[in-house]
């Protein structure tokens, strides 16, 4: 299962990849590759991992 969370600065949308379930985070404090600091993302949605 991966996220797609969108960073709350900048508003670019990333994906994240985690093991256990964060649907009912509204928020998760993170570190954005482009605003180079740690920001709130928006959990946008999730979507299954095709292997």
């Amino acid at each position: 299962m991966v996220w797609v969370i969108k960073c709350e600065k900048c508003g670019n949308e990333r994906i994240l990849y985690v093991s256990y379930n964060i649907k009912d985070m509204d928020k998760i404090y993170l570190y954005c590759p482009y605003c180079k600091r740690n920001t709130f993302n928006k959990i946008i949605r999730w979507e299954e991992l095709n292997e």
